[in-house]
């Protein structure tokens, strides 16, 4: 009997990106994968609180009976219940012996009216159209429980703030045709040939080893403004490094075709030109001028005061789906810098309705002190989700959308002014590219989404102070190294207008 095939291998494809070379990673090199027992263990207990929330919602079940592993018995146990009419069926087997298929989807419910069942899945997940992944899951449900029942199921999903939603997922086709892709990647000798992206790879187990290898070899996939499509037909083309890459005319490289929104089209000019300006900067390991940095309010170097704004979210939160869960502010004057200030919203919507409140209270603060100061912040997270709490819970006498009002991003500024031997212009990077050194080991948003459940789970007033001296150190370091970059920033602006070295 041939080895079950479920909808693990899905996600394995599809999550945290796209790539084929981790499904092949996950067969062969499992032993170097990174360790994210603690995170995956966050995400079963939740999606684990979510169904059981839902059940008592439910009323009566049944659940098929079965030894762990026998998933055969699984199988016909749920056939007895169908066949019973059982109104809900929790966590039933779906088996496909012949083809391999195995999925247990969370919900059957009967329609008394419609004397059909209809397929009910939770999932932590708020935003269903970025995930195919789940789309080929729900897809998986519904052909093997029409090969069971004869007829097409309809299917809705619980997201993760609470709503049931109807939806259609991929076709038995597209679940065959991403099956047979998942298994013959599985089963080939070598690894398969994958561009790497600091977005893109970022959150994987084997970033580590996949991101290192690229670095080493100087892959342009390490590249800044090439995109995926463009990694392919130059690697077929024998372009592999960007030292290579820096001896490529501009106008060849403009002339390129990749594809791109299901066609193929040259990469063109403008792109064709940052490329090669971009590759120039890593090659020389030097910073090269795009444009004069234009400072936040037309102020000019050392000019204060000013306020770095940083938030930390929570993306499985089990009422909200998404919340902000640490709004973090740092004011500097010409004193110097003040105490970081750093909201944290206690659990359930109440909760998170305080945690808004006191960071508008805050900066209502700010503002009637400090007069029309603007927030700092790096890349266009902090304004996508101040725009959101607004429409959340509402603004406090217009203080948000003063805020928004105020907000200068320090990542548009720096992108737009510089190419800099850096293999992405993220925080984390850039941070580093200046010289600026955290004092923990361990940070980043998944690390501090563990570590917040943690502190809102904790059993004692000792461990959570434990866990939230942790996360208050990991976002003081973010607002400190927004800092310590928009002084650098600073610096680069005088000694352009200096016509100074840089």
């Amino acid at each position: 009997m041939r080895k079950n095939f479920s909808s693990t291998h899905f996600y394995l494809l599809y999550q945290p990106s796209y790539c084929k070379k981790r499904v092949w990673m996950n067969v062969n090199y499992q032993h170097i994968a990174e360790d994210d027992s603690a995170f995956k263990e966050l995400l079963y207990r939740r999606g684990k609180a979510l169904e059981e929330k839902h059940l008592k919602d439910l009323g009566r079940y049944q659940k098929p009976e079965f030894l762990s592993g026998d998933f055969a018995k699984g199988f016909s146990e749920t056939i007895k219940l169908t066949n019973n009419k059982v109104e809900v069926i929790y966590q039933p087997v779906l088996w496909d012996a012949e083809n391999g298929f195995l999925a247990i989807p969370d919900f059957l419910i009967f329609d008394q009216y419609k004397e059909r069942y209809k397929i009910r899945d939770a999932k932590l997940a708020v935003d269903l159209q970025n995930h195919p992944e789940i789309s080929l899951q729900l897809g998986l449900y519904r052909m093997l429980f029409y090969n069971l029942v004869g007829y097409v199921p309809p299917i809705e999903v619980l997201k993760g703030d609470g709503q049931i939603v109807d939806f259609e997922p991929a076709t038995a086709e597209a679940v065959t045709q991403i099956k047979d892709l998942i298994l013959s990647i599985r089963e080939l000798k070598e690894e398969p040939s994958e561009p790497v992206g600091w977005s893109k790879c970022s959150q994987c187990v084997f970033f580590s080893f996949c991101w290192e290898k690229a670095k080493k070899i100087n892959d342009i996939a390490t590249v800044p403004y090439l995109d995926q499509g463009a990694w392919r037909e130059l690697t077929e083309k024998g372009v592999l490094n960007y030292d290579y890459l820096n001896e490529f005319s501009e106008e060849l490289l403009a002339e390129l075709k990749r594809p791109w929104g299901g066609r193929k089209q040259k990469i063109g000019s403008t792109t064709a030109r940052k490329i090669k300006r971009q590759v120039a900067s890593l090659v020389s390991g030097e910073m090269i001028i795009k444009n004069v940095p234009k400072l936040p309010h037309s102020y000019i170097p050392g000019q204060r005061p000013i306020v770095i704004l940083d938030i930390e979210n929570d993306v499985f939160d089990l009422e909200l789906g998404v919340k902000v869960y640490l709004w973090g502010m740092l004011s500097v004057s010409y004193e110097g810098l003040q105490e970081p200030k750093s909201i944290i919203a206690n659990s359930g919507v109440e909760g998170d309705r305080q945690g808004w409140f006191d960071f508008l209270g805050h900066a209502s603060y700010l503002f009637n002190t400090l007069g029309e100061v603007p927030f700092i912040h790096y890349s266009n997270h902090e304004r996508t989700w101040i725009g959101k709490y607004i429409e959340r819970h509402g603004d406090l006498a217009g203080v948000g959308q003063k805020i928004l009002d105020n907000l200068w991003d320090m990542y548009a500024c720096i992108s737009n002014s510089f190419f800099l031997p850096v293999h992405s212009y993220g925080l984390k990077n850039i941070e580093k590219c200046i010289g600026f050194k955290r004092s923990q080991e361990e940070y980043g948003g998944l690390w501090s989404i563990v570590c917040y459940d943690a502190y809102i789970n904790a059993k004692t007033n000792e461990e959570a102070q434990g866990v939230l001296t942790k996360i208050l150190t990991y976002n003081s370091e973010d607002l400190l190294a927004t800092w310590e970059i928009y002084t650098w920033l600073e610096k680069k602006h005088i000694a352009i207008m200096n016509n100074c070295p840089i």
